[in-house]
């Protein structure tokens, strides 16, 4: 269409410089050469505010990439990816004229790395999202498993009390071990994001406090096994004399601390009166 109405647009000019020509040769030559030019430089214009046009359009989804939520950033992926579209049949289109004129090739080059920069900025908010629902799910998942990890430690500690119920107790070990495979990939998982994303390191703590306590009770219900009474009670006086022993260990360190500190500062104090009595000792004339 639009290269038909350039040819009509041409025979009507035609028309009009033979008609000019007839009644004055050298004014119609003239008249036909500066219309050219006129026309040239008004297709240049076009091109120009055509692809500021698309340049426009892409530097107003970039100035909003970080209010946009989830769903509106795939909205706006499709804009980009539309209008990338647009902008190459019509660069195609005009391929040749843009390469013969430098303003329209720095227009070029600057849709280009705004096109690419806005791609970039889409790619890195669509990672931040899916970091942050990753991590969401996570967080749930281990904050969720106090219930959990109090009934498989009952459970596995009753059926520890009878030696007929060892299969179950295995059985309750089995089940913790898968259940805290779950929590140490979503604990891993949340640990690497919180690493690239600072802002989710506050919550991180409260999450690393859950997993080192699930760890523990985790460790706890692996090591219980059933016991005569008698190992039982051996087991807790060992453990308790254990205990009284450190403690008596520690008494007698601080003991011997306190009785070097109050070494150090009788000798501080002893050297103080040396230095006293050699000042005060003058010879008597």
């Amino acid at each position: 269409m639009t290269r038909n109405r350039s040819i009509m647009q041409y025979v009507k000019r035609l028309c009009l410089v033979i008609c000019m020509s007839l009644i004055q040769p050298n004014l119609g030559i003239r008249v036909f050469a500066d219309q050219d030019l006129f026309i040239d430089q008004a297709e240049l214009l076009e091109m120009e505010s055509r692809m500021l046009y698309f340049f426009d359009q892409l530097h107003e989804i970039s100035v909003q990439i970080s209010q946009y939520t989830p769903e509106e950033l795939k909205k706006a992926s499709l804009q980009v990816t539309a209008l990338e579209a647009k902008w190459n049949v019509y660069y195609q289109s005009k391929e040749n004229e843009i390469a013969n004129d430098d303003s329209l090739l720095q227009i070029v080059a600057n849709f280009q790395l705004a096109e690419q920069a806005l791609r970039d900025s889409i790619a890195y908010k669509e990672k931040f999202f899916e970091a942050h629902d990753n991590f969401d799910r996570a967080e749930a998942f281990i904050l969720a498993q106090d219930t959990v990890y109090e009934e498989l430690y009952n459970k596995a500690l009753e059926y520890s009390f009878v030696q007929k119920l060892s299969a179950q107790l295995e059985q309750v070990k089995g089940k913790e071990q898968l259940v805290f495979a779950d929590i140490q990939s979503y604990y891993d998982g949340a640990k690497t994001v919180a690493q690239e994303f600072t802002d989710l390191s506050a919550r991180f703590l409260s999450m690393e406090e859950k997993y080192i306590v699930l760890k523990n009770t985790s460790e706890k219900i692996q090591a219980l096994e059933y016991k005569p009474w008698v190992q039982r009670i051996k087991d807790y006086l060992y453990s308790f004399a254990a205990v009284a022993m450190i403690l008596m260990f520690l008494n007698m360190l601080q003991a011997k601390w306190k009785a070097f500190k109050q070494a150090r500062e009788n000798a501080k104090k002893y050297g103080q009166l040396l230095n006293k009595k050699d000042e005060d000792d003058y010879p008597v004339i």
